[in-house]
């Protein structure tokens, strides 16, 4: 049984800060930005493999169950479209690029989690392929795992 909703509220306050804070928040989502470009053409990359594999396709051509559930799954796995093998990318990309300093783990692992809920809905074809951040279409919000992570008021 699912639980049910707790209301929750949202407040937008405008942020009054100075020349030196503004440069780190625009280096904090400069590198979220990048960060989620990085993941998203490595998903696209393994949900392109595997598609084009030889799993995948007897998979399809499976009756609808629990046996093409465990196929499609399995199939996942191997090629690492998972959400915790996303967050491993993520993670590896956030490193890599020296962005320690300007994301921590959670926001990682956040950002990361986007990236693979969007190409999930575009693999059960629900949405439409999701497109590379461009300068001009930033990240607007990053968001933490907690209260106490991330950049705090």
């Amino acid at each position: 049984m699912p639980r049910a909703p707790k209301p929750t509220f949202v407040t937008e306050l405008p942020l009054v800060v100075s020349r030196a804070q503004d440069a780190v928040m625009l280096g904090r989502f400069e590198a979220g930005r990048r960060l989620c470009n990085a993941v998203l053409g490595d998903a696209l990359k393994a949900l392109d493999l595997m598609r084009q594999s030889k799993a995948w396709q007897a998979a399809r051509e499976m009756p609808k169950g629990k046996e093409r559930s465990a196929a499609f799954k399995a199939c996942n796995e191997h090629f690492g479209f998972t959400e915790y093998a996303m967050h491993a990318v993520a993670t590896a990309h956030k490193n890599d690029a020296g962005f320690a300093d300007r994301l921590g783990a959670h926001e990682t692992q956040k950002i990361a989690s986007r990236v693979f809920a969007a190409l999930q809905e575009y693999a059960f074809g629900k949405r439409g392929r999701p497109r590379f951040k461009g300068m001009h279409r930033p990240l607007h919000s990053m968001e933490g795992k907690s209260n106490a992570a991330g950049i705090r008021w």
